[in-house]
């Protein structure tokens, strides 16, 4: 397993990536704490990243979701879970129509961030109860996390191939594996991928999954 750990407070890095490797014996884990780092790293491995775990308030940000927007376009099958002192709902909508895959109050306990990540990385898009019933309350989340993603046109049809790779991407797995898994050359996937953000209207991972689980294909979100 590879991480990218984005964040510019010490002891969180430090724990975090504790956490990690214990929970993943083998995991490799990078990190940066300032938004240059953070671009190199992605840069440098992001196809080969399992989930990258982003402070959106780093040193060199000039909006507070702008260098989640830059990770996105750079690479938009990047899995990216959301740590944040923000916590209203605005910003946990506007972090999810972005692209993350899942947003975490950095005062979440050990038990519930380890769960987080595990569900992230299965395919899922995590939001703590407490924070998806205000965001509900407050008018900025339907009752479903599905309304976050644009409606697909009815009778969405994917090829066998494109849906081995949305099957592969529900999984949670980066390009190279998909690669790997699939014996696809790179331009291949990407173009698969392409496809299905094409099919569901979407701009990133996380909206093409919730369209693709509202279109009625059978994967984990």
């Amino acid at each position: 397993m590879q991480f990218l750990l984005i964040d510019d407070h010490a002891l969180i890095v430090q724990a975090l990536s504790l956490l990690l490797k214990t929970r993943f014996p083998d995991a490799v884990v990078h990190t940066g704490g300032t938004a240059a780092e953070a671009r190199a790293l992605a840069a440098r491995h992001g196809e080969s990243t399992d989930l990258v775990i982003l402070d959106l308030n780093v040193p060199g940000v000039t909006t507070p979701t702008s260098l989640l927007e830059e990770l996105v376009a750079l690479n938009p099958a990047l899995k990216i879970l959301v740590l944040s002192g923000l916590v209203d709902a605005a910003s946990i909508t506007r972090v999810l129509q972005l692209g993350a895959a899942g947003f975490v109050p950095k005062t979440l306990d050990t038990g519930m961030l380890t769960r987080a990540i595990d569900f992230v990385l299965q395919g899922g898009v995590y939001i703590p109860s407490r924070l998806l019933s205000e965001a509900q309350k407050a008018g900025f989340i339907s009752q479903t996390a599905g309304d976050l993603a644009p409606q697909p046109e009815p009778g969405v049809h994917l090829t066998q191939r494109q849906t081995d790779v949305l099957q592969a991407l529900a999984r949670g797995y980066p390009i190279k594996r998909i690669c790997r898994e699939l014996n696809l050359s790179e331009g291949t996937v990407k173009t698969h991928v392409a496809a299905i953000y094409r099919a569901f209207g979407a701009r990133n991972r996380t909206e093409a999954l919730i369209g693709a689980k509202r279109a009625g294909f059978d994967i984990l979100i």
